[in-house]
């Protein structure tokens, strides 16, 4: 008995908790303005009042609504069905659709029962004349004051008024990229004028004419102007540009200080092949750094190798007496095998060799 009680109280607590819990629209979405909000209410009337449009009301008292107060289009019967679905139908915004719906239910009442509500939509009514949460198209601000137009286009067409449809913002023109002045009439630094668009200078211009690598007037920085083109500068060529430990990386216009490998105490590229100096631990052979034990399986592997060329030349040898044309195929299937077996090691015989020479 005690068990079941337990399960009664806990079902009764969780459903408890998903009622007070905030609602996931809440928590998911960004908050609105007050006239996106205002504009999502109105949308919703909308959509409920294109939902229930079916001509007169067919239900019990349809002839006493027809006589007595007027069709079912403009009816209060229809507004209360408009009411009860409003807001349903989102799957965002809609706790800011329900919270407006509440506190603007009158002023609702009042546009539905206009006598002449088609002279003027919903959300002109709501929204702009009586919440004032809104402005018209191209206004903005408290007074609604006009948005700045350059040749009868807003913002000369290259940008947006800053608060536009809102009470909201100061009027500025927020220029597209591209774009600068205060009806966004000038091309902004690094673009050009085409007469018809502002167009982006080539990549490693500061500052152009025109179109292409030579209308350049001064370069980026990682570029110089040569023969009045900018071309790009080898920061690598500098040894003093990376740490020690580090090699160069150059790219257009830039470049990158990279972490040698660990067996390398300098290098000049990627992996342990590329090594320039070492660790007194160790010693350079053609780029790798490598310690007592590694020359010495390095030393054993090339004996290993060569005793085998030989042995396969001897061979060659040895067909040679009974055929030369044999012997020919045969050195030849001999050296493509010794230069495959050598590319698969880091150092060849003949690098062993050179290394042993030197040291």
């Amino acid at each position: 008995m005690k068990v079941i009680v337990f399960c009664l109280l806990f079902i009764c607590d969780l459903i408890n908790s998903k009622r007070t819990s905030p609602p996931y629209n809440k928590l998911k979405t960004k908050n609105l303005s007050e006239c996106q909000r205002c504009k999502v209410l109105t949308d919703s009337f909308n959509y409920w009042l294109d939902k229930t449009s079916r001509g007169k009301y067919e239900g019990g008292d349809a002839a006493w609504e027809e006589s007595k107060l007027k069709s079912y289009s403009r009816s209060e019967i229809r507004l209360v069905e408009i009411q009860e679905g409003l807001c349903s139908e989102l799957k965002k915004h809609q706790d800011y659709c329900y919270s407006l719906a509440e506190d603007a239910e009158s002023v609702l009442e009042k546009w539905w029962f206009l006598d002449n509500p088609q002279s003027v939509d919903l959300y002109t009514w709501l929204c702009i004349e009586n919440l004032q949460y809104c402005c018209p198209k191209n206004h903005y601000g408290d007074s609604c004051s006009p948005c700045p137009l350059s040749n009868n286009q807003l913002c000369g067409g290259h940008g947006r008024c800053d608060g536009e449809g809102t009470r909201k913002g100061n009027g500025t023109c927020l220029c597209q990229k591209g774009y600068t002045g205060k009806h966004c009439e000038l091309c902004d630094s690094n673009f050009y004028n085409t007469k018809s668009a502002c167009e982006p200078c080539y990549k490693a211009c500061d500052e152009c004419s025109g179109e292409g690598d030579n209308a350049c007037k001064k370069c980026k920085t990682g570029w110089e102007m040569l023969s009045g083109v900018c071309t790009d500068i080898n920061e690598c060529l500098d040894p003093s540009v990376c740490q020690i430990g580090q090699y160069c990386v150059n790219g257009e216009g830039t470049f990158a200080c990279r972490m040698c490998d660990m067996s390398c105490k300098t290098c000049i590229g990627e992996g342990p092949s590329n090594c320039t100096t070492c660790e007194p631990n160790s010693v350079l052979w053609s780029g790798n750094c490598i310690d007592d034990k590694q020359k010495s399986d390095i030393l054993r592997n090339t004996l290993r190798r060569a005793a085998l060329y030989s042995g396969l030349l001897l061979i060659a040898f040895f067909v040679f007496r009974y055929s030369k044309s044999l012997a020919s195929l045969t050195i030849l299937i001999i050296a493509l095998y010794m230069y495959i077996s050598e590319k698969a090691y880091n150092m060849s015989i003949l690098d062993v060799l050179f290394n042993l020479y030197l040291s």
